[in-house]
């Protein structure tokens, strides 16, 4: 323990020493004030004279930290909601790469695992690495008389991230305690996103079941193909699959050569990724040219799922009206659709607050053909004001963001006149309708009276829990007459919504099941009984719209 403590230091002190040679001591919070860390107050920064700025001295020290903070600058990158533009930039540039790891260095890290013995069931496996990167190198081998790719974590990388992250995680905190913006950011939260994600990349076993769930969904349509898992020879430290083969869909000449239909390959691709999206709600979030092989029939190969984003319903329900206000030119419903999706609870943004600069960007595009529209610069441009604003996205929405652009730029390559937006349109509109049919909105009425009956049911709990604790003296409340006024209609009016939603759960829900119940039996009452549910659901509806409009303030 004592050992792990100081290397950990060690490490600590090696990581300040590094940002305070690149001037971002500043990152080092209150760090520099603790007695162990007397030898980074004697550490000195590069000559001012040094032809580098900010930006760019932050990301040689990225690199000069290792695969951990490398991880972090590309993540980072995408985060223009978070960073200045001249950063992201500069944080773009980070690669992924290391020099190859020996093969027998590599292999010898099993010596008595469980990996030992997968790497035995190979008649053949390649020395030299097909790719590296920071966390892995992949490898050609023979599986059962089968082409396929390994994927091998490198040695140590494992312990040495895991320190890291301990670190990034203490830093993050130290922050917040003595830097007001990083408080504003949430940077001790944003530092777990970044953890988690970092820790599903360094298991395999992640990735492997990523690819078998896009395998699963495209398993119908001719045009997308996604690498079988070998799971006999897999373990969270190596993943095996298929070898892929084919055109690098970048490869201009190539496809040409090969009579490929460039704007229907882009449409195709583009396609896939809508459905990943508004159908599956997980998508590749990494869709670069590197990782989309063309085959001969026209058909496109993904490979790579160890970075995905997946989107909740509830994510997607918010992130659809923004879309469409904003390809639309609807900067209010923008507006309003960007506070739900960024705004923390404990921060107070008003859609009003941002309406005006949702309508400046929005009025750039405007008079533009869609071929013309540049959706993705649009969305950066939205991200800068969500900067401005001190809203901070959360992560999925950055990464979809990023795919978007990468979609994009790739469209364009194959086809200059390939319009994004065409082709993302029916697909939101299709999730719109979905989440209006009949049978979603009858399972959304029966969670909404679940949460109604719930609350009910919690509600006498929590008083008795208050008022215990108002009697024992735990607390004292100051109000005025006038206050307490105030305070016991509003108290009444939201008991009432409660009341009003859970009735009109209970009416939808109810009709439901009546009618599906026996269906034969209630068919010509179907009409009424619908016309009533409506009726009596447009009433309450009505009154709960009526109680919740905007009223002036006295």
């Amino acid at each position: 323990m004592l050992e792990r403590a100081r290397t950990r230091t060690d490490r600590f002190l090696q990581i300040g020493e590094v940002l305070i040679k690149h001037g971002l001591g500043s990152l080092l919070g209150g760090v520099l004030s603790a007695p162990w860390a007397a030898p980074l107050r004697k550490v000195r920064q590069l000559d001012p004279q040094h032809r580098h700025t900010q930006a760019e001295h932050l990301r040689l020290a990225l690199e000069e930290l290792g695969p951990t903070f490398v991880k972090l600058g590309q993540l980072a990158s995408t985060r223009q909601d978070l960073l200045p533009e001249d950063y992201t930039r500069e944080l773009a540039r980070l690669q992924d790469s290391s020099p190859p790891v020996p093969f027998q260095r590599l292999i010898g890290q099993f010596d008595g695992q469980p990996e030992e013995q997968l790497l035995a069931s190979f008649e053949s496996i390649d020395p030299q690495p097909l790719a590296t990167g920071s966390i892995g190198q992949v490898h050609a081998a023979v599986l059962d008389g089968r082409d396929v790719v390994v994927k091998i974590r490198r040695p140590g990388v494992l312990a040495g991230v895991h320190q890291d992250l301990d670190i990034l995680t203490e830093l993050s905190k130290m922050l917040s305690r003595y830097v007001g913006i990083a408080r504003g950011y949430d940077v001790v939260e944003l530092t777990r996103q970044f953890a988690q994600r970092i820790e599903e990349e360094l298991d395999y076993t992640i990735e492997g079941e990523h690819c078998d769930r896009f395998a699963e969904f495209f398993a119908e349509d001719p045009w997308i193909r996604i690498p079988r898992i070998h799971w006999e020879a897999s373990s969270c430290a190596l993943l095996t699959e298929d070898r892929v083969r084919g055109l690098k869909i970048s490869d201009i000449p190539a496809l040409d050569a090969a009579g490929v239909d460039r704007h229907l390959l882009a449409v195709t691709a583009t396609q896939a990724l809508c459905r990943m999206v508004f159908q599956l709600g997980l998508f590749h979030a990494d869709p670069h040219p590197g990782n989309l092989f063309v085959q001969p029939d026209g058909s496109i190969t993904v490979i790579d799922f160890g970075m995905v984003g997946e989107l909740s319903e509830r994510f997607r329900d918010r992130l659809v009206p923004l879309l469409v206000g904003i390809t639309t030119g609807n900067a209010r419903q923008a507006a309003r659709a960007t506070v739900r999706l960024t705004a923390r609870p404990e921060q107070e943004v008003r859609a009003a607050d941002l309406e005006p600069d949702m309508q400046r960007i929005i009025s750039g595009y405007t008079g533009r053909s869609l071929q013309e529209l540049n959706l993705a610069q649009l969305l950066t441009d939205v991200l800068r004001m969500l900067h401005r604003h001190h809203l901070v996205l959360p992560p999925e929405a950055a990464m979809l963001v990023k795919m978007i652009a990468t979609a994009e730029a790739l469209g364009t390559t194959l086809d200059p006149g390939f319009d994004i937006v065409a082709v993302l349109t029916p697909y939101a509109q299709q999730y719109v309708r979905s989440r209006l049919s009949p049978e979603m909105l009858l399972r959304r009425a029966r969670e909404a009276a679940k949460e109604a009956v719930s609350l009910g049911m919690d509600a006498p709990e929590s008083v008795r829990r208050v008022l215990g604790v108002l009697e024992s003296g735990g607390f004292d409340v100051h109000l005025r007459a006038d206050e307490l006024e105030e305070l016991m209609g509003k108290v009444e009016k939201l008991g009432t919504r409660v009341v009003a939603g859970a009735v009109l759960a209970a009416v939808i829900n109810g009709s439901a099941h009546i009618v599906a119940s026996d269906p034969g039996r209630f068919k010509s009452w179907y009409p009424a009984l619908v016309g009533a549910g409506a009726g009596s659901a447009g009433m309450i509806g009505g009154y709960l719209a009526w109680s919740l409009r905007p009223r002036r303030r006295r």
